[in-house]
This record gives structure tokens, C-alpha cells and sequence, in this order.
């Protein structure tokens, strides 16, 4: 798939407006890509001589898209209204050119369509899909997709916003310094234009649409965006080096009270060798999960400091996190093999979660000690171990006899969608979902906004979190994995891509119900 893509577009009139195609590599971009139109009550081009630039910004799915544009003056070939004009647009999916390419380029491909579809200043033809383009691509233009290189981006999110930088007079080496500093501000703006006409700028100011500065403002704008940045390293180090301390904490106590469950099954359950065994193994791997974590944060601090960009740093610590806790799933329940304790080896918290979520485990915990004293001479522990090492094991041993454990088929509860929610069990959400939105004015709300064929799963992912604070609240930091639960909940709503097919689909939205969650209680189960 071709990493540079071309399109042309013009203001054409009646009938047809302003449109748009593809010229030049990846027809489905005609689809997928917002349209190039410029906004003319809010910036235009007012006179024959007059040029506008822009850089945007676009996420499609998992690409990243950058766009470079030029716009110049062309009448409508059937109106004299003003605003109208011929374009054309350089997009990059995922790889980018260095700036004197795009520009040399940029140019040259412009020219040539301009050459060739206007005459006198009027265009001479009335739709985008007419173009004539023959001859509109050098030789050499093909061998510019061996000299792109990857986007330093991991994520981006769509702000809304728009700026215009205005200078005195084009260069070709004041765009091309104008491309590259702004780059630098894609984070912050959606959309970022370049003018030299002080009447656009006027015409900018006066409708006060879109923010207006100077070469000034844009190096202001950058140090700020700079200053924020740094910022934001000072204090990912931080968290860091305080999730190593918990680390080396936690190590600590679960290797204590693995090694304390492993003296106690060895004096009461001699007969047990063969899992006192496992659980030394599993005491060595642990350890050395542990380490092996604890070990690799250090780089991820030198790489912040070596000036690296946090978003990638960020995405390598969530990435050796979820190996870390994959690793813990696979020790599976043998790590519980002592009958005399529970351990609370995941109740350790990731620097980039919410601080005041409270685990809805803790409350289950203390209720749990309520009831172990009214439990039968038979049972001699209930070891309940959630969140990441999953499932719950129980063992009894009285005698070398096993003891039956006797739970009640119902449990009363206020809230009946909690029977729903068993087919979430295996979900990789902390903590799990147990209900979904019901709410049809909030459902409304969010499938007004979605668009079949175009929105992805982060942009559905992001509405929801916008229009539903309690889901936004306990998952901001587990994107990923939400994303992946709501597809897995509403089969058909979804396509392969991961862009949305059918809206109606949508009819479940998985959170986290504290209300819920405390009518659960261990005081509605007997045992005998």
C-alpha cells in the first residue's frame, strides 16, 4: 500500500459544489478522508495572487494521517462568487517525506493540475472526478515513496481547533521552516493554515472563527506546547520511580507470604510434596517477573530524560505491563497453595490509573473476615484471589478428607442486570464491568453522533467516555481494553477495521456499577 497519496479538488458551482479525488495512490482514502474544503466564512482567498497553505491532522483506524495543502484563486466556470478555488493535497498515511520534498513536490504537482484544468483564472471543467492529470506526475515522483520515514506519533487526539500563522511574504524556505516548526503543534490544533495576504488576514481577524497569529505567536505557541511537555516527562519520571519503589515493595511482601504459605503447607501437608513443588517454582518465576519488570523502568527513565517522546515511553511501559501481568495469569491458582491465608498480589496499581478508584475487591475483603468466623469446624480458609491473577480457588483439607463447599443458587439482589452480566467474566477490564447502560436518551445521544462506514472504534470509545462520566471515571486509562470489550459485547455493530457498520447494533455499553457491586455481598452465601 502506497504511503503517498494525491488529491485534487476545486469550488466547481451548480450543481456540484466543491469536490474532491484521488489522483494519485489509495482510491478508498475518497471515503475515509474529511473533505479539503476551506471553511470561507471564517478564512479565503480573495484575489487572483493570493496562496494558502495548511498541515492537518487525521486518524483513520490505526493510521496517522498528515496532510499538506496548497489552495489558489480559480473562478467557478459558471458563477463570479468569491472564495473559490483549486487545490491540491499531499497525504501521508503512517511514513512522511522531509519538508524540502513535500514542498518541491507540493508545488510542482500543483502547478501541473492548474496548468491543466484552468485557463484564464476559470476552471474548465465541473467536477473533481474530470480532472485532466496526464502528464501531471514527473518521472521521478514514484521514487519518492524509498525516501519516506516513519511519523515519530503514537497518539493523537482530534482537538477541534484551528490556527492561522501570517507572514509578510512566502519564501520557499519560509514554508518549508513555517511545515516543520508546526509539526511541532499538531498535538494542540486539528488544522493549521499559512498566509501572506495581510487582506485574508484582515478577513481572518474580522470573523474571528478561527485563532490568528504571527511568526512570533507561532514560536510562542511551540515554547509553551514545550514547557507543557516537559512538564508532562517531569512527572511520567515520577510516577515511574514511584512504581518501581512499589514494585520492590510488593516483591517483598508476596515473596514473604508465598514462602510463609509454603512453610505452613509443609508442616500441616506433608503428604502435599508435589504442590509445595509447584509453588517453589512458581515462587522463582514470580521472582523473577518481578525483577525482570522492576529492571526494565530504569531504561524507560533514561529514555524520558534522553529526550524521548513520553507518548512512546508511555505506550512501552502499558506494553511491558500487560507481559508482565499475562505472565502472573499463567502461574495460574498454584501460586494459592497454603489454606491458611490470602494473598493480595494484585492489588498493585499502574502509574497511569486512576489514583481514586477504589478496588472493589477491598470491600468484599473486609466482609470476608466477618463471616470466616461463622463458618463450620469442617472449613478451615476461604482464599479468594481477583483481579490479575483471576478466578478463585478454594481447597479444604480436614483429615486428608475433601470438605464440599455449599453455595446458594440465588443471591438476592436489588439490581436484577446483574445476571446479565456473567458473559463479561472474561473480560480484561479492571474492574469488571457488571452492568451495561441502559439509559435510551444517553444511547441516543451517542448513536446521533456516530456515523456508519466512518467512525472507528477509538471514536466510539471516546464518545462514550464524553457522554457517560462513571464509565469515563473508572476506565479513562484502559481504552484499549474497552475497546475490545465493546466490540466483543455487541457482535455485528463492528467491522474487521474496527470502523463501525451499523449503529443500531450498539445496544450494549459495558461499566463499572459501584451500587452494584456493593449488593453483592458475602453475607448473602452459607456454607455448610
Amino acid at each position: 500500500m502506497k504511503n503517498i497519496n494525491v488529491f485534487g479538488y476545486a469550488t466547481f458551482g451548480t450543481p456540484n459544489g466543491f469536490t474532491q479525488s484521488c489522483i494519485y495512490g489509495n482510491k478508498n482514502l475518497e471515503k475515509a478522508l474529511k473533505t479539503f474544503d476551506l471553511k470561507t466564512d471564517a478564512i479565503q482567498l480573495l484575489s487572483p495572487n493570493d496562496r494558502i497553505y495548511s498541515i492537518r491532522k487525521e486518524g483513520i483506524a490505526d493510521k496517522f494521517i498528515i496532510s499538506y495543502s496548497v489552495y489558489t484563486y480559480a473562478k467557478e466556470k459558471s458563477s463570479n462568487r468569491s472564495g473559490t478555488f483549486i487545490g491540491t493535497s499531499l497525504v501521508f498515511t503512517n511514513e512522511i517525506l522531509p519538508e524540502n520534498l513535500i514542498l518541491s513536490s507540493l508545488h510542482d504537482v500543483h502547478q501541473r493540475l492548474k496548468n491543466n484544468n484552468v485557463s484564464n483564472n476559470i476552471l474548465t471543467i465541473n467536477h473533481s472526478k474530470d480532472f485532466n492529470i496526464e502528464n501531471i506526475f514527473s518521472k521521478d515522483f514514484e521514487k519518492l515513496e524509498h525516501q519516506t520515514h516513519q511519523l515519530n506519533v503514537l497518539e493523537w487526539e482530534n482537538s477541534g481547533k484551528n490556527l492561522v500563522v501570517f507572514i509578510p511574504k512566502f519564501g520557499n524556505n519560509e514554508i518549508q521552516n513555517l511545515f516543520k516548526k508546526s509539526f511541532e503543534l499538531l498535538p494542540k490544533y486539528d488544522t493549521i493554515f499559512f498566509i501572506d495576504s495581510k487582506e485574508i488576514a484582515e478577513f481572518v481577524s474580522q470573523k474571528r472563527l478561527f485563532r490568528i497569529i504571527d511568526k512570533n505567536g507561532l514560536d510562542q505557541e511551540i515554547q509553551i506546547l514545550e514547557e507543557e511537555r516537559k512538564q508532562k516527562i517531569t512527572n511520567a519520571i515520577s510516577r515511574l520511580e514511584r512504581e518501581k519503589e512499589k514494585l520492590e515493595e510488593e516483591r517483598k511482601k508476596e515473596l514473604d507470604n508465598l514462602k510463609n504459605q509454603i512453610a505452613q503447607d509443609e508442616q500441616k501437608h506433608s503428604e502435599n510434596q508435589k504442590k509445595i513443588e509447584e509453588s517453589k517454582s512458581n515462587l522463582n518465576s514470580l521472582d523473577h517477573h518481578y525483577n525482570n519488570f522492576s529492571n526494565k523502568i530504569p531504561a524507560l527513565v533514561s529514555a524520558l530524560n534522553s529526550g524521548k517522546h513520553l507518548e512512546e515511553v508511555t505506550h512501552s511501559f502499558k506494553q511491558l505491563e500487560r507481559e508482565f501481568n499475562e505472565e502472573k495469569r499463567k502461574l495460574g491458582t498454584s501460586l494459592q497453595i497454603s489454606s491458611l491465608s490470602n494473598s493480595n498480589a494484585n492489588n498493585r496499581v499502574s502509574p497511569y490509573s486512576n489514583p481514586y478508584q477504589r478496588n472493589p475487591n477491598d470491600r468484599n475483603t473486609e466482609r470476608n473476615d466477618k463471616n470466616r468466623n461463622f463458618g463450620t469446624l469442617a472449613i478451615i480458609s476461604i482464599i479468594i484471589n481477583l483481579l490479575f491473577v483471576g478466578g478463585a480457588t478454594y481447597f479444604y483439607f480436614m483429615h486428608y478428607e475433601e470438605v464440599k463447599v455449599m453455595v446458594p443458587q440465588e443471591i438476592i439482589t436489588e439490581e436484577p442486570s446483574i445476571e446479565k452480566n456473567t458473559d463479561i467474566a472474561e473480560s480484561k477490564l479492571n474492574p469488571l464491568p457488571n452492568d451495561f447502560a441502559k439509559d435510551e436518551n444517553n444511547k441516543k445521544l451517542i448513536l446521533d453522533l456516530l456515523v456508519e462506514n466512518n467512525t472507528n472504534i477509538e471514536k466510539t470509545v471516546e464518545l462514550i467516555f464524553e457522554k457517560n462520566k462513571i464509565i469515563k471515571d473508572v476506565y479513562q486509562f484502559q481504552k484499549d481494553d474497552y475497546a475490545e470489550e465493546l466490540i466483543k459485547q455487541n457482535p455485528g455493530a463492528f467491522g474487521s477495521n474496527k470502523i463501525l457498520q451499523k449503529k443500531d447494533s450498539l445496544l450494549k455499553i459495558p461499566f463499572f456499577s459501584v451500587k452494584v457491586s456493593e449488593n453483592i455481598s458475602p453475607s448473602t452465601s452459607t456454607f455448610n
